[in-house]
């Protein structure tokens, strides 16, 4: 069993074709413009869309934990507390409350996508496991390939690269295409940004290649914290190291949302979304530095 905490239906931006999306929880990095903030744990997890509670206190008062308390009209949630009963999802009249995260089989995963496969016979689509990173559940996600694959259907990985290769070997057979993230350049910066080193990753991204998989870079670029001529530099280089093309990925600040839902404050405050004429610049430099197949995400 693994832990998906969602599934989106006709996606168009997660490799070729129209796809479903599966994402699953757990996550080594600690990126600080993280997009998906609910994946970083693997445990199933509260939230409440603030914009939605209506500050009735009505959770509080069914909370047997007091996880739910009211401080002069306003709804406090104390979140690493709950023990995620669900007796506050069952009340809530505005239905704010959720759990993200729920236990799924390959089998179920698989029935479910299914439902879409006239689709991605018609576009060349198929099925893309993001996260999170999916590799911290590695053996679900063999399992979960495998069974995608025994179904026909094409299959996408979106991975950070911070796993053993030896897991990614196991994954060779079953997966189509890796959407590998390139999110800075230089052990040190990538460290303080994300959490995690660079090393493990470009060595992985290289043994992908020599492995003779189909391998696309996904470039988050976040003014202010990797974006440098360096790293424009990096990614032209590596557009030609064998990868089949580049996304850059401009910051959004979707995360910040869903980061406030769940009570985490791992987010950007400082950060603007980047106008196109500004993305617009960053790929003309990096094709000026001798980059090919170059695109906006």
């Amino acid at each position: 069993m693994g832990i998906v905490f969602d599934i989106q239906r006709f996606c168009v931006n997660d490799g070729p074709g129209i796809r479903t999306v599966v994402f699953l929880k757990g996550c080594p990095l600690k990126c600080l413009w993280c997009h998906n903030p609910e994946s970083n744990s693997i445990k199933r997890q509260l939230y409440c869309e603030w914009n939605r509670c209506a500050h009735c206190g009505t959770c509080a008062a069914v909370c047997g934990q007091r996880v739910h308390e009211m401080d002069h009209g306003v709804h406090r949630l104390r979140f690493s507390d709950c023990m995620l009963c669900g007796a506050c999802l069952e009340i809530c009249p505005q239905g704010a409350l959720g759990i993200y995260g729920r236990e799924m089989s390959a089998g179920e995963v698989v029935a479910e996508v299914m439902k879409d496969c006239d689709y991605y016979e018609d576009s060349g689509g198929g099925v893309t496991i993001s996260g999170g990173e999916p590799m911290a559940q590695a053996d679900y996600v063999r399992e979960l390939c495998r069974a995608l694959k025994g179904a026909g259907l094409h299959v996408c990985m979106e991975t950070s690269g911070f796993a053993p290769w030896e897991a990614y070997q196991r994954l060779l057979p079953d997966v189509d295409l890796f959407l590998f993230d390139y999110k800075a350049t230089g052990e040190e910066l990538h460290r303080r940004l994300t959490g995690v080193g660079q090393s493990l990753i470009l060595a992985n991204l290289r043994l992908l290649l020599e492995a003779g998989k189909n391998v696309r870079l996904r470039c988050p670029v976040i003014p202010g914290y990797n974006l440098s001529e360096e790293h424009l530099r990096a990614i032209a280089s590596l557009s030609r190291s064998g990868v089949s093309a580049v996304d850059m990925i401009p910051y959004h600040d979707m995360g910040k949302g869903k980061a406030k839902n769940i009570g985490s404050d791992l987010y950007l405050s400082d950060v603007r979304t980047p106008e196109q004429e500004e993305v617009e610049r960053w790929i003309d430099g990096i094709v000026r530095y001798g980059g090919v197949r170059i695109f906006q995400a």
